[in-house]
């Protein structure tokens, strides 16, 4: 029985909660929801958020999936030619006046901690071919946050000012490697790497074009192709469970000017 109940990965998902809360005086965040309904009417799906942590200042908030999965690592390719780590970030932006909504949208900030970046995950045992695990977890969690952004817009007054800012975590007990390989030395012969250097990391940024429903509206009246690319990107961070208490601490909103136009 109790194998059983293990296996379901509901017991992972409940002591984040639990231990969020029981060091939310240490690092500022807190459980608001979980098992949270969701439904995207834009996109028809629906399902329930894992959990969503509130960050005692009431702007921020990170919608978590909890993934527990057994004796495995997620391993993300960066090129070397990129940066060793990132610090932008897309994330979902609600901020009114009164009834005038000035921002309800996927825009880029910029934050900590700073980490790898990459568009690819390869797990051990899984078909590379078809979407993966990940990519499939990505996709609906960007879709659960605006979901979430939607809700929460719909029940804002209309005499007050509203700031929120979401972002996208998966919380697993993977063990996450950065594999860093240098583009020149992959064979086209048989499409493997000569030479790679793998390094364990505590979280990462999964970077790809998960076809957020709210992208930044202008875009399409841009002809580069890659403005366009980079507005169906999205982020999600993602973390080791066993590194959550730090990736809270350390999680903090740059007060740069461009972010704070952003969120004006």
């Amino acid at each position: 029985m109790k194998g059983h109940v293990n296996s379901s990965g509901f017991p992972l998902q409940i002591a984040i909660a639990n231990n969020v809360n029981e060091l939310s005086v240490q690092h500022g965040w807190s459980t608001k929801y979980t098992e949270h309904s969701w439904r995207n009417e834009n996109t028809s799906e629906s399902g329930f958020i894992d959990l969503v942590l509130a960050h005692k200042g009431g702007t921020q908030y990170l919608v978590v999936e909890c993934k527990r999965v057994k004796d495995t690592s997620w391993i993300f390719l960066v090129n070397e030619s990129s940066p060793m780590v990132r610090r932008h970030t897309k994330s979902f932006v609600f901020r009114k006046t009164g009834s005038d909504v000035k921002r309800f949208e996927w825009i880029d900030l910029t934050l900590d901690p700073p980490t790898p970046e990459s568009q690819f995950c390869v797990i051990p045992g899984t078909d590379n071919r078809s979407q993966s695990l990940i990519e499939r977890s990505s996709a609906e969690l960007v879709s659960a946050t605006e979901a979430l952004a939607m809700e929460d817009k719909s029940l804002s007054l209309d005499d007050r000012e509203d700031l929120k800012i979401y972002f996208n975590v998966i919380v697993t007990t993977a063990t996450l490697q950065v594999c860093r390989f240098n583009a020149q030395s992959i064979s086209l012969k048989d499409g493997t790497l000569e030479d790679a250097k793998f390094e364990e990391v505590p979280y990462v940024r999964f970077r790809k074009q998960l076809n957020p429903v709210y992208e930044i509206p202008e875009i399409y009246q841009v002809a580069g192709h890659q403005d366009v690319a980079k507005a169906k990107e999205n982020t999600v961070f993602v973390v080791n469970s066993s590194h959550l208490f730090e990736f809270l601490r350390e999680f903090e909103i740059d007060n740069g000017h461009s972010n704070m136009n952003y969120l004006r």
